[in-house]
């Protein structure tokens, strides 16, 4: 009897434990919330890469087709001030 009585006893015990490290695990803040109070930094870098890449390609390709452009863009002013008419 002082057996079931002491096995009942450390039962009760270990289930208390369970529901109070239960109780602490949810209290902990999520990993989810830990890295959004890092995003806004994460996003503004991630954003500035992004415009590198982007000023990077654009200043490559005016580089190799710069003589292309200029081409289109004077044909372009010669077709708004001649009225698109070749004289």
């Amino acid at each position: 009897m002082a057996g079931k009585m002491a096995a009942n006893g450390l039962k009760t015990l270990l289930r208390g434990l369970c529901l109070r490290g239960e109780l602490l695990f949810y209290s902990l803040p999520s990993p989810h919330a830990l890295t959004a109070a890092r995003r806004p930094g994460q996003t503004t870098v991630e954003y500035l890469l992004l415009l590198a890449v982007v000023a990077g390609m654009a200043a490559m390709m005016a580089v190799l087709f710069h003589k292309r452009i200029l081409g289109g863009l004077f044909t372009i002013v010669g077709m708004v001030i001649g009225a698109g008419q070749p004289k």
